[in-house]
């Protein structure tokens, strides 16, 4: 009997033991941080956003003359922030775009040609990359908040279409020309962004030519104004 009750104390007490070994490792353990660098105020962040800006600015003359309001481009893209305090932070993103310009037709017309047509454009779709500094001002939190960002892109120009329609004895054909030899293939510039959280006001300068020198065309307007939304939380 006094065997066994040696026996089942020794047991006891191992197991006691185990137990707080186990304890002990469990309380060592640190605790779980739920604070990551992924985040719209923190080190690393990335969204997507839409555009829609209008063209703006003169054209080269009166031969490129287009309609402001209908002349507009639309743009998607993706943007990646890498911050550094509170104040500075630097970026890059992927952009694709589309730009419509509706060309006015008067006597002076010269671009595409200058034969007069119901309606008319040119529309250029092109993909590429840009890079930005940003800074942040106003209060701060895990949120967007108001910046200005000032950048530079460089994009590919992989389509131009030429659209028009002509009427004659009551009947209206719409003509779709591609394959033209004369956009120029790659397009870059400048641009500048005011933001509030989602809403960004947004302008842009072309500083390549729409055209090849050997066109001969007269160049089309190369600013452009409008808003973005960010595809982020509020």
């Amino acid at each position: 009997m006094l065997k066994f009750k040696y026996l089942f104390l020794v047991s006891l007490l191992f197991s006691v033991a185990s137990l707080s070994a186990q304890r002990v490792m469990i309380a060592k353990e640190p605790p779980k941080n739920h604070d990551t660098e992924y985040g719209m105020n923190r080190k690393h962040y990335s969204h997507g956003f839409l555009g829609l800006h209008f063209i703006i600015g003169p054209s080269e003359n009166s031969g490129a003359d287009i309609h402001y309001g209908r002349s507009r481009s639309i743009e998607y893209g993706y943007r990646y922030k890498r911050r550094f305090n509170d104040t500075f932070s630097i970026g890059s993103e992927i952009i694709a775009r589309r730009h419509a310009f509706h060309i006015k037709q008067t006597e002076n017309k010269e671009v595409p040609d200058n034969i007069i047509k119901d309606s008319e454009k040119l529309v250029f779709l092109d993909a590429g990359l840009g890079l930005f500094k940003r800074v942040n001002f106003g209060q701060r939190g895990n949120y967007i908040g108001r910046f200005l960002d000032v950048g530079a892109y460089a994009s590919w120009v992989f389509h131009t279409r030429h659209v028009y329609f002509l009427e004659e004895g009551g009947l209206r054909t719409r003509v779709r020309v591609t394959g033209m030899n004369y956009p120029a293939g790659f397009a870059y510039g400048l641009n500048a962004r005011l933001g509030l959280n989602n809403l960004v006001i947004k302008a842009s300068y072309q500083m390549s030519d729409h055209f090849k020198d050997s066109s001969g065309f007269p160049e089309l307007p190369k600013y452009s104004i409008g808003l973005e939304i960010g595809l982020h939380p509020f």
